[in-house]
């Protein structure tokens, strides 16, 4: 349980917010580089709060600089892409990517441009994400390398899904693997309702013991599930990477030659972005990525805006007369998870919790967040702001034999400190 101080201190990610100063020392995603076209139309985004602008010049260059004009206030995302920038169609301000002013139309004759830049925000393409840095120049990261953007893109999938309730109760929820058999009984323990023979792995056991260690990123944590009669127990590892990240181990769940990594954007205090990147060592399609989320209905989710059509007023969306053959009546891993999370309403009022050992992972990540969120304020680095995240990774298999510690599975995540 945490007090209301403490949860909107979690919560909250806006400009002068302890939260908010944690994640602008990160890189973030702030679009799919699809959706930005070399002089076509400029996008606006919201990211921690904040409105911008992000755009491709004619020349192919991708910029991200504050949404309205510094002249008038108008929006750039009404704007002109041109060539090397994009143009006011207001007064005809032009702009380049570096928010430096090109050319003035209606500047009278022999007057010399004004010595200003519209501000600006670094920015990078890789994995099929625009990348932004909204911190402190000083500060400034290497750029981010994970490993899902080493593999070609016809071996990955990326999947973007806003939606409306707080970043938090969605990573949260992505980092509970006790609800794993539970809420997703259908896919990770088909043989709950005893029709079927089939089971998955040691994901019928719904009483994992979980163990966390801190880690230079973040931390990491082991789900151990005890095996089914004759069978080996199972480890599932599961990393946390600030300030918002996780990547889902391959398994039944999803073949054991993939992973998914998820980063949980905040494009305010009550909406989030959820990026997904499945990859692996075949080949992948967005259309069956859909079917397995449960994105594919027009009803729950628009691919055209790559937004859930879901509110806290209309939500529920189970059907109840299946629920005898389908635990939740809700169809996909990914939507029973956001019906969740939208359910909660837009910022989950924490003071009324009551945790358990099995929110032992949560309890970690509120811990990891809120000491960043400190270590800023006391003017040092947060948690995991200069580490390379390349080699992190996560993995569903078996316990290590003959008592070896599940962490030996992993052996290129580094431990800062045994956990308790």
């Amino acid at each position: 349980m945490l007090s209301q101080a403490e949860n909107d201190r979690l919560c909250r990610v806006g400009p002068g917010t302890p939260m908010g100063a944690v994640f602008r020392r990160f890189w973030l995603p702030i679009c799919t580089s699809d959706r930005v076209t070399a002089g076509g139309a400029p996008r606006a985004e919201r990211l921690l709060g904040e409105n911008f602008v992000v755009f491709r010049t004619g020349e192919g260059k991708v910029g991200v600089l504050d949404e309205l004009c510094p002249h008038r206030g108008a929006s750039l995302a009404l704007g002109r892409v041109e060539d090397c920038g994009i143009r006011c169609i207001y007064h005809g301000w032009k702009f380049a990517t570096d928010g430096a002013v090109l050319e003035v139309m209606n500047n009278p004759a022999g007057k010399r441009l004004p010595s200003l830049q519209t501000p600006s925000f670094p920015s990078i393409e890789a994995g099929g994400v625009v990348w932004t840095y909204l911190g402190p120049k000083e500060h400034q990261p290497a750029a981010p390398h994970f490993a899902f953007m080493d593999f070609p893109e016809a071996r990955r999938v990326l999947l973007r899904v806003d939606g409306n309730y707080n970043w938090v109760q969605s990573l949260e929820g992505g980092l509970d693997s006790s609800h794993v058999g539970i809420l997703h009984s259908n896919a990770a323990r088909p043989g709950w309702n005893g029709t079927s023979d089939k089971k998955v792995g040691a994901l019928d056991d719904t009483q994992p013991v979980l163990e966390v260690e801190d880690t230079e990123f973040g931390y990491h944590y082991a789900a151990l599930r005890q095996g089914g009669p004759g069978k080996p127990g199972n480890v599932r590892i599961t990393p946390f990477i600030m300030p918002s990240g996780r990547i889902i181990a391959g398994g039944a769940l999803q073949g054991a030659e993939n992973h998914t990594i998820v980063f949980e954007i905040p494009i305010d205090d009550e909406h989030t972005a959820t990026y997904t990147v499945r990859y692996g060592n075949s080949s992948l399609s967005l259309e069956s990525r859909l079917r397995e989320t449960g994105f594919d209905d027009p009803e729950v989710y628009s691919q055209e805006d790559q937004r859930l059509l879901l509110t806290r007023a209309n939500y529920n969306r189970q059907n109840r007369a299946i629920m005898d053959k389908s635990w939740s009546g809700l169809n996909g891993i990914a939507f029973e998870d956001t019906v969740i999370a939208t359910s909660m309403g837009p910022i989950q009022d924490r003071t009324k919790e009551h945790l358990i050992a099995s929110d032992i992972a949560v309890a970690r990540l509120r811990r990891r967040l809120l000491d960043s969120a400190a270590r800023v304020e006391r003017g040092e680095d947060p948690v995991g702001a200069h580490v390379d995240t390349h080699l992190i990774s996560s993995i569903d298999a078996p316990a290590p034999p003959d008592g070896a510690h599940w962490r030996t599975l992993l052996p290129n995540h580094r431990i800062v400190r045994a956990a308790a």
